[in-house]
């Protein structure tokens, strides 16, 4: 693996001529990614141009070129996943899944987004429970709590709800292999990739990190394997759950899938997204109170127009997707999206000649244009996205679940995050118990992230809050 190599071709942004390190490259994107990455569209009038990362060289494509890459059969997620996060490790190779990727995506698209309407009301009594467990509450006194694992609890229970059924849900064992392997597995790759590429299949043995994974994914089949069977046992007698347990198991037919590393591989990507977004959208709430109060009308306006959760109530909640796309927007989780391992060479309409092996990724920071985005694009706007669907034309294109070039935090394309639509109603259905049944507050200066240029929030920082009367009963 050339993880330290540049790629041939491409001009090394933050090298200067004769250096023979790329120390000062990667220390510049370190530093400060944002400002490499309009750095190097400038030094090449806006070609693509490559930057040294953590995990190695990535080409950085232009925003203009985004369409044109988005479906090629030539480019894969998963080769990149591969590098980025080492799942070709044992106790990492449960990520390795996205090479299934097609069982992995007709099981959330065909069968999983099909079903969440029928899954509102479920999802939101479950909220409704974990939150109960999380956040005891004393004679409507204030109360703190480290609010990031409260998000993952609540993310873990309703991904569980909906993967595995309602026994598994509330299986502490299972809820903990879920949020700890989450945990685990992203620090694991970081611990890794700290040793040189040779030295990784000497040292990976050794490291605690991958003790500590392997040993989680050990229990899983103890958990998941039993229940396959018992439904498989029944099958001529009673119904089939509706659920991606019963989904995998039918999509892979005989081939050859893991159906506990594929629960694993979903968990990993429901958890880890749902719960660093609901964070940080509380606190984004929390700094612009008013919302709060709309958000409560909305609410209390939709359920009583619908007599409790229809089909459609989520997608009502307007005002509550635009807030939600504007933290998203703001907390961004990395630099560049639609990430790419090229497989078979590349010629782009630009001329750029894409050899195999070549990682690439589209910047992101065009999220914050005001030419794009409008005015104040530093400052948390809730409604800046309601005002953007108000646009003829533009009704869908702004919607939290929508990707376009503009607007890359789910990707774009073929490879786009296929359970964005769940995540989406996931966090709406959260949030509506959160804000209805409580007030939130810092309890000292508002929290930063633990990574200084993207949303990392730190499962320390503990938040304020105390029991309130709904306006409504959801």
């Amino acid at each position: 693996m050339r993880d330290g190599k540049p790629f041939s071709r491409f001009k090394v942004v933050g090298k200067e001529p004769g250096e023979w390190s790329n120390n000062a490259a990667l220390k510049g994107w370190q530093d400060n990614p944002l400002r490499l990455i309009k750095d190097g569209f400038r030094a090449t009038s806006g070609r693509p141009f490559q930057v040294m990362t953590d995990s190695g060289p990535l080409i950085m494509i232009p925003l203009d070129l985004a369409d044109e890459i988005r479906n090629d059969p030539r480019l894969t997620f998963a080769g990149f996943l591969e590098r980025q996060q080492l799942t070709n490790y044992p106790g990492l190779d449960a990520l390795h899944l996205s090479t299934k990727e097609e069982i992995i995506q007709e099981t959330i698209r065909k069968h999983l987004t099909q079903a969440l309407g029928g899954l509102t009301q479920r999802l939101s009594d479950e909220a409704a429970a974990v939150l109960d467990d999380c956040l005891p509450t004393a004679n409507g006194e204030w109360q703190h709590v480290p609010f990031y694992m409260t998000a993952a609890q609540a993310a873990a229970r309703l991904s569980a709800l909906a993967f595995l059924g309602d026994e598994l849900c509330h299986n502490p064992e299972w809820i903990d292999i879920s949020i700890s392997f989450t945990g685990v597995a992203l620090h694991s790759g970081n611990s890794l990739r700290a040793w040189p590429a040779i030295l990784r299949p000497l040292i990976y043995p050794f490291l605690p990190e991958l003790w500590y994974i392997k040993g989680i994914t050990k229990r899983a089949p103890d958990i998941i394997l039993p229940e396959l069977e018992r439904r498989r046992a029944a099958r001529s007698t009673s119904a089939k759950p509706q659920d991606s347990l019963s989904w995998l198991d039918d999509v892979r037919g005989d081939g050859d899938f893991d159906i506990v590393k594929g629960q694993l591989f979903l968990t990993f990507a429901a958890i880890h997204t749902t719960s660093s977004a609901l964070t940080a959208l509380l606190y984004d709430l929390i700094n612009n109170p008013k919302c709060f109060i709309l958000l409560r009308e909305e609410i209390t306006q939709v359920l009583q127009e619908d007599g409790g959760w229809k089909k459609t109530s989520l997608y009502k909640m307007k005002l509550m997707d635009s807030c939600m796309k504007e933290s998203q927007r703001l907390n961004i989780l990395g630099h560049h999206m639609m990430n790419r391992r090229v497989e078979a060479p590349i010629t782009l309409s630009d001329g750029t000649y894409l050899p195999r092996g070549v990682h690439l990724g589209v910047p992101v920071y065009h999220m914050r244009d005001p030419e794009v985005i409008g005015d104040n694009p530093d400052q948390f706007d809730g409604h800046r996205f309601l005002r953007m669907r108000q646009r003829p034309g533009q009704e869908n294109k702004w919607q939290f679940v929508t990707t376009n070039p503009h607007f890359l935090s789910f990707g774009h394309g073929k490879h786009a995050c296929p359970g964005r639509f769940f995540a989406s109603n996931e966090i709406k259905i959260i949030l509506c118990h959160l804000i209805m049944k409580y007030d939130w507050t810092f309890q000292n200066e508002p929290p930063r992230s633990a990574h200084e240029h993207r949303f990392v929030p730190d499962p320390q920082t503990v938040i304020s809050y105390r029991r309130r009367v709904p306006e409504i009963q959801l």
